[in-house]
């Protein structure tokens, strides 16, 4: 059991020096950040995950994600960036109740160059644990968070943004990638670590005995085969580590794509009603472009196909042919094909008779001389039949009007490439009329739309590519999977030959064994606990949005299916979509159910931090979901907006231990009522609670 104490965040994009203490007592474990869109809280949500985590928990490549403040003056600020988050908590011993207290501090180094461009430094992580005589440090930091403090798989599930949540129902990812989020979930707070890492030991050993097995039959083919198995071994498990990287990199970049492409279309809809016309017409040229690409791509098809046909021969070769067709007819003429002279000499044969009158019956002299004829003849009635063929194809074309087919596939020809033509020079016009509505877009004031096109084209190219090196990869595993199998088919196969290697093949055997029980101890274990998550689940889903299964209303249980679907069930038992048939409300409440349901079973305690839970309820679910959480967590770190917080003050008052508001300075003079004077861009943070304001976060009142 951990729980939070206090963090320092310097540097962190628009945190440039804020602090922040958590509430920490049973009665009152909810700490209160309130903040409207727009102030930094999802900032400081990836600030604490990439300070307890680091570089793998950012949202991109690090390279690519910045960290350091976007109007950092290199001039004022200096060349460098020290980037920094300090987080204090404590470790729990959940049957002695002894608390120990760590220190960690995460840095990292940027130097901004021209451009937007900048350099990174690796991040380092120290760790100090408090002690009477001093601050100890930890040594192997990274082990001691993953092994005592929090795993990094369980990130996603108690850091926790009330957006992203929503991707464990949401309908823009397939039905597939919703099952492989919520396996991953459910695997990852299960603990089955232990257990998949003792198939990875098992799975050694197993390689071992191959081993064993191969310098055991040294010179003989079964070596050659262990080599091979071994390294198709190493190759899949390095295929299947790529595209697991893959397939991360493909999620943030679709969850990044679909932020942009919202923000584009949120900026649009904000415009006037020729920006709404602009952005219908440039979609409709947009379709236009694709249909026109479509079609050129089937007439260069067609193209082809004329270039390829006999008649571009015919065209090309028509004299050529003609005197071939001349040359054969002489031959004809001359009596050399259809050459008779076998026919004639094997019927002499059959007479036993010459056409002279001459015996030639077998045995004699005459009999032997026409065999050693037609032998010779035999030997050139092969090019013979070849140049009657060639003879009769030659005077079909001529016969069958060469020349008129040749001027149809001339004319079909012509009409295809105009018709090539005449689709380029449409795609060219779209695409000029597409670049011109995309510049009258830009050029509507107030507007950075150029900005959020040039971050959605980049996001679509990323995911372009990402989706084409998967299906590359995937491609590759398949094909490694199954040389594998032939391999290992064949291997086994020269084993049992051998009396010699039995031994040894008896260990691959075993581990190959207790690799399967493992296997199926992991698959009965989350089977089962599927089920307990699945009613812990719906019994708190169902107390989150009000609804009583005993005396009916629309929605009866939620279920979590053993194929990993999270489906809803009305009270007459008829299975609801949850994208079609739940509110934004009741979505919210079924994942955020789904996620605690989880921490329930797995009976893992640690600190809840989630970011703008409430958001899209009504005022009746949004009561139940806050109290239900706040009961339920030991410590509990909520984003509100003001808009969430209406409705459950007196809720908050008897769980909220600590409070804080957060303001961006660039909201004045829009927002605020009063110019911080910072002459930053940065994220202030004041102690005001959810009731009150001061001169630094107050803001105008809205419509």
């Amino acid at each position: 059991m951990i729980k939070l104490n206090q963090a320092k965040v310097r540097n962190f994009r628009q945190l440039r020096d804020v602090e922040i203490s958590f509430a920490r007592e049973t009665e009152s474990p909810l700490t209160v950040i309130r903040a409207e869109n727009g102030t930094g809280k999802t900032t400081l949500l990836t600030a604490l995950t990439w300070g307890l985590f680091g570089d793998e928990a950012l949202p991109g490549r690090r390279s690519a994600y910045r960290l350091h403040p976007l109007d950092w003056d290199v001039e004022g600020d200096g060349r460098v960036c020290a980037i920094e988050v300090e987080i204090r908590f404590a470790t729990i011993d959940d049957e002695t109740g002894m608390e120990r207290t760590y220190d960690l501090v995460r840095t990292t180094k940027e130097r901004p160059t021209n451009a937007g461009a900048f350099d990174v430094d690796g991040s380092d992580l120290m760790l100090f644990e408090q002690k009477p005589t001093g601050d100890e440090p930890v040594l192997n930091p990274n082990a001691f968070i993953a092994n005592r403090v929090l795993p990094k798989s369980l990130k996603d599930v108690f850091f926790i943004d009330g957006d992203r949540a929503l991707a464990f129902i949401e309908a823009t990812d397939e039905r597939s990638a919703k099952r492989d989020r919520v396996e991953r979930a459910v695997r990852q707070l299960l603990g089955l670590d232990v257990l998949e890492e003792a198939e990875r030991h098992v799975d050694v050993a197993r390689r071992r005995a191959v081993s064993a097995v191969r310098k055991e039959a040294a010179g003989t083919n079964v070596e050659h085969l262990a080599t091979r198995e071994a390294d198709l071994t190493d190759c899949l498990q390095k295929l299947e580590e790529d595209k697991k990287q893959i397939d991360d990199d493909r999620r943030a970049t679709d969850t990044r794509k679909r932020k942009a492409d919202e923000a584009l279309r949120a900026a649009l809809a904000a415009g006037s009603a020729d920006r709404r016309q602009l952005e219908s017409n440039l979609s409709d040229r947009r379709r236009e472009l694709d249909d026109e690409r479509k079609y050129h791509a089937d007439l260069v098809q067609r193209q082809r196909g004329l270039i390829n046909s006999s008649d571009v021969l015919a065209r090309v070769a028509a004299s050529q042919i003609r005197q071939a067709a001349d040359l054969l007819a002489q031959l004809e003429t001359d009596g050399v094909i259809p050459d008779t002279l076998p026919e004639v000499v094997r019927d002499r044969l059959r007479r036993t008779t010459c056409i002279c009158g001459r015996d030639v019956s077998e045995g004699t002299d005459g009999h032997a001389a026409l065999c050693d004829l037609l032998a010779e003849i035999d030997q050139l009635e092969e090019s013979h039949e070849i140049l009657l063929h060639l003879s009769t194809a030659a005077r079909l074309r001529d016969t069958n009007g060469g020349d008129e087919e040749s001027d149809s596939w001339v004319a079909q020809a012509g009409d295809s490439l105009t018709d090539i033509v005449r689709c380029s020079q449409a795609q060219q016009r779209l695409e000029k009329e597409i670049t011109e509505l995309r510049t009258r877009i830009r050029d509507i004031p107030e507007q950075d739309i150029s900005e959020l096109e040039r971050m959605l084209t980049e996001e679509e190219a990323e995911a372009k590519r990402l989706t084409s090196e998967a299906a590359h990869v995937s491609e590759q595993i398949r094909t490694t999977r199954r040389d594998q199998a032939e391999v290992v088919k064949e291997r086994q196969a020269a084993l049992k030959k051998e009396e010699k290697y039995r031994r040894r093949l008896a260990e691959e055997i075993a581990a190959n064994d207790l690799l399967t029980v493992l296997r199926g101890t992991v698959e009965t274990l989350e089977s089962e606990t599927v089920d307990e998550v699945s009613s812990a689940m719906s019994e708190i889903f169902l107390k989150m949005i009000v609804t009583d299964p005993e005396t009916g209303g629309l929605i009866k249980r939620a279920e979590l299916t053993r194929q990993h679907d999270i489906v809803v069930f009305g009270s007459d038992d008829q299975r609801l979509d949850p994208d079609k048939d739940l509110s934004g409300a009741q979505r919210r409440a079924l994942t955020l159910a789904f996620i605690l349901g989880l921490v329930r079973v797995s009976g893992v305690s640690a600190p809840n931090v989630v970011d703008t839970p409430l958001g899209m309820t009504s005022a009746l679910v949004r009561r139940s979901l806050l109290e239900y959480a706040a009961e339920n967590s030991t410590q509990l770190v909520m984003f509100l907006t003001g808009s969430e917080i209406q409705g459950v003050e007196d809720i908050l008052d008897r769980y909220a231990g600590r409070t804080y508001t957060m303001t961006f300075t660039d909201h004045f003079p829009k927002q605020l009522v009063n110019d911080p004077a910072t002459g930053r861009l940065e994220t202030l943070l004041c102690d005001c609670d959810y009731y009150s304001s001061c001169r630094v976060c107050e803001r105008k009142a809205t419509v």
